[in-house]
């Protein structure tokens, strides 16, 4: 475990085994839909009485309990955003859930126990640091490519162009020829490299003096590293200090990194093999609600009794052998949350 303590969170560096996908999924927030897309709204007018939040590396799910602070019905906009998801080469592997579908994290949302349908907005760009992002969301419909930046969701497209657009695609860093050193026009994979950025809104009526509960269900992206590289005995101090800031490891957690480190090296690694998994939850953007969260419950679940888990908190319990609950009262985030997980599986 993390010895059974935690605190709080930072940054630390995210290389391309963090899957280039920007932490996990927000809260909801009011929002009007303007130009350019969703433009979050402050409102007084709505509390967020409590939230239980369960995140564990297959499964979210959110309780919202909402309440309406006026005497009269209030209708607005809510959106939840996704996160940004950035394509890759050859050598770039993501854990989407359903990566040939728009709805690649299988996210669902009921209402007072009724299944409501969200809008989706999905648009394209591509990235770069220190220069302006450009959107190249026509082009990509334009020529049927699908938005979401895998090879299964674009494969079939890419491979109906003829081959002077797919070498246009190639010079204009839309795609990458992976392994190829160059693109000649012959018939190869070709992976898509520009930037997802996807939410989901929905109109809803709060009834005047009533709550209504929102629940919502998410499969994450979890980020997979081979390796334990928190388990290194020659971990450098830099590092070391970027996995205290960003997951709160204490000294308890990385001796058992290093046991497994040292497992997963040895006479053993033939029939067993160890990773760190990471999973982010964005929870820093749904204070537009009038007040705090009432009542804050968070349950992380590592799933396997034998895996250990670190994240930042306070008053952390742990309820079984899997789970851990931190409750809080008029809680304002400050941060996000960041769980590292350490897990072996037997060696395929």
């Amino acid at each position: 475990m993390f010895g059974e303590t935690a605190r709080r969170l930072a940054a630390l560096g995210c290389p391309f085994w963090c899957l280039a996908v920007t932490p996990a999924l927000a809260d909801d927030s009011a929002a009007t839909l303007a130009a350019g897309g969703l433009v979050l709204q402050k409102t007084d007018k709505i509390a967020l009485v409590s939230e239980d939040l369960y995140l564990s590396a297959t499964t979210v799910r959110i309780s919202y309990r909402f309440r309406n602070l006026t005497t009269t019905d209030y209708s607005t906009t809510i959106a939840f955003p996704m996160p940004d998801f950035t394509g890759g080469g050859v050598n770039f592997e993501t854990a989407v859930p359903d990566p040939a579908s728009d709805n690649f994290m299988k996210f669902s949302t009921v209402v007072d126990g009724q299944p409501v349908s969200s809008q989706l907005e999905q648009r394209a760009f591509l990235t770069s640091d220190g220069k302006p992002d450009v959107e190249i969301t026509s082009k990509l419909r334009a020529l049927r490519i699908p938005l979401v930046p895998t090879v299964d969701a674009t494969e079939a497209a890419v491979g109906q162009l003829p081959d002077n657009e797919r070498k246009s695609l190639v010079d204009a860093n839309i795609l990458d020829v992976g392994e190829s050193s160059n693109y000649k026009g012959e018939q190869t994979t070709l992976y898509p490299l520009w930037t997802l950025r996807s939410k989901y809104w929905r109109t809803q009526v709060f009834p005047k003096e009533q709550d209504i509960v929102v629940q919502q269900t998410y499969v994450p992206i979890a980020g997979n590293l081979v390796g334990v590289p928190s388990g290194f005995p020659d971990l450098d101090p830099k590092t070391r200090d970027a996995y205290r800031t960003k997951y709160c490891t204490d000294e308890s957690f990385l001796k058992s990194a290093r046991a497994l480190y040292q497992r997963a090296g040895s006479e053993y690694a033939k029939t067993y093999s160890a990773f760190e998994q990471y999973v982010s939850y964005i929870i820093t953007s749904g204070g537009n609600w009038a007040g705090p969260i009432g009542d804050f419950k968070l349950i992380v679940d590592k799933g396997d009794p034998s895996a250990f888990v670190s994240f930042c908190g306070s008053d952390i319990k742990k309820i079984n052998p899997t789970q851990f609950e931190v409750e809080i009262k008029n809680f304002t985030p400050k941060h996000d949350i960041d769980i590292l997980f350490l897990k072996a599986d037997p060696a395929q």
